[in-house]
């Protein structure tokens, strides 16, 4: 079957959508099909580029495919006859961020305009699609409470798990990923001041914008953390994130209400390494188990510190925790087989 995998595209921000978007089209490959990434242009900035980006996405035709699977917003918006979703999540600056620090989109006439636009497009465009898969029940609950539409809940793989295993218990702290306001990697840093002086950490990823590495550079200095805090500001290639979580004490992946229990997560569930999260950090939830797969803190410096110092004090309980994740996540079957079998079914 020729399939078109529909996904957004923003020049030099990568992330955990892109990853699943290229990992899906190399898959359907694998699995006999012939597949093509179609990425569709979008911009937030100005927030009028919004609206531009939708209507891009409704002008946007491709005749050659027998099926079209969409990810994001604005690219799941493209018509085709036959398109399924798996639904990563919404332009969410409308939805569930409106009114919260995250919000993006200005408080303003305009601003309003744009929300409610976003939110009609939805509502008429989204059910013409076959079926819609999210990638967690928390991007099912959201689609359900803002749109009124079901969906099916299809949890996404790694692409490849060779390489991620664990070889020691070390003495840092690993948080790889895009840097961004959002996903709070400056909270570990305040964190750091409160712990242990033993306890270190390692952040990497590309920052989303200057101000962002600037903040996480800028509290490692007030903090006279630069002995304790690595900083990598940019992509690392598989292999040394791959060597990063084999070396790690633990993970930590503190965003604030993420769709997914994201793949920092389940690369270090491979990896046998429990993961530090925040009891606001949504998604992640499905995977994080409190006292038993990991540890959930509430979104402050202190709470964040007492569990760093509790992954290092108890190494013994630390592997525990990781070996348990380990067999957690193999109890989920979370596997390309189901999710192919599904999405072209």
């Amino acid at each position: 079957m020729k399939i078109a995998v529909l996904n957004t595209y923003a020049p030099f921000i990568r992330g955990g959508a892109e990853y699943l978007a290229e990992s899906l089209t190399s898959k359907l490959r694998e699995y006999g099909h012939e597949a093509a990434l179609v990425r569709i242009p979008f911009s937030w900035e100005p927030p009028p580029k919004v609206l531009e980006g939708l209507l891009a996405a409704r002008l946007v035709r491709i005749p050659g495919a027998q099926l079209v699977i969409g990810l994001k917003f604005p690219a799941y918006l493209v018509p085709h006859d036959n398109k399924v979703l798996w639904l990563l999540h919404q332009y969410r600056q409308a939805y569930d961020l409106w009114n919260t620090p995250f919000q993006g989109l200005p408080d303003t006439r305009e601003g309003i305009q744009i929300r409610d636009i976003v939110r009609q497009a939805d509502n008429l465009y989204l059910r013409q699609a076959k079926k819609i898969f999210t990638n967690s029940h928390v991007t099912s609950n959201r689609l359900m409470q803002f749109n009124g539409i079901p969906s099916e809940v299809l949890y996404p793989p790694l692409f490849d798990a060779r390489g991620l295993e664990c070889e020691e218990y070390g003495d840092f702290v690993f948080c790889p990923g895009r840097v961004t306001t959002s996903k709070r990697q400056y909270l570990l840093v305040e964190a750091l001041q409160y712990c242990s002086p033993e306890v270190k950490l390692v952040i990497a990823g590309m920052e989303e914008a200057p101000e962002d590495g600037m903040l996480i550079r800028k509290l490692i200095s007030d903090y006279g953390l630069g002995a304790r805090v690595t900083f990598l500001n940019g992509f690392i290639s598989e292999e040394q994130k791959a060597a990063y979580y084999r070396r790690a004490l633990a993970c930590a992946y503190v965003p604030y209400d993420e769709d997914s229990y994201g793949y920092v997560t389940l690369e270090a569930f491979h990896c046998k390494k429990p993961v530090l999260t925040c009891t606001d950090s949504g998604g992640i939830h499905i995977l994080v188990k409190h006292g038993k797969t990991g540890f959930t803190a509430a979104p402050e410096p202190r709470a964040i510190a007492a569990a760093l110092d509790a992954f290092y004090q108890d190494k013994a309980a630390t592997a525990r925790m990781g070996s348990a994740s380990y067999d957690f996540i193999q109890s989920l079957h979370i596997d390309w087989d189901h999710v192919i079998a599904k999405l072209t079914q």
